[in-house]
């Protein structure tokens, strides 16, 4: 599972924190019910836990943008934060990026 610290540490923000509190168990609820997901004795095996760290990110930077799109771009335009991330998918296991099966 993935901790708030986590997350600030890999976007490296200071404020605006709040939002955090309820993306994070949302992530580790979505993440840990995908049966598919890679796993160790521990629990999850790092590329699940940056999967999850990655989607907590996306998810923290589109709360305040349901257009999907934010301020930023150095000519004064937006910047489209997508809802679905081929990195995030193939990670986890989802969307068409499953692990082969056995039997």
């Amino acid at each position: 599972m993935i901790t708030t610290a986590d997350v600030i540490g890999f976007m490296g923000i200071t404020q605006n924190l709040d939002s955090l509190e309820l993306i994070v168990p949302a992530v580790n609820y979505y993440v840990d019910a995908l049966p598919q997901i890679d796993r160790n004795v521990a629990g999850w095996e790092s590329t699940t836990k940056f999967a999850a760290v990655l989607l907590a990110a996306r998810w923290y930077k589109r709360r305040n943008s349901p257009g999907a799109t934010i301020d930023g771009a150095m000519d004064g335009g937006q910047i489209r934060i997508t809802k679905y991330d081929s990195d995030i998918a193939r990670l986890l296991h989802i969307d068409g990026f499953e692990q082969p099966q056995v039997g």
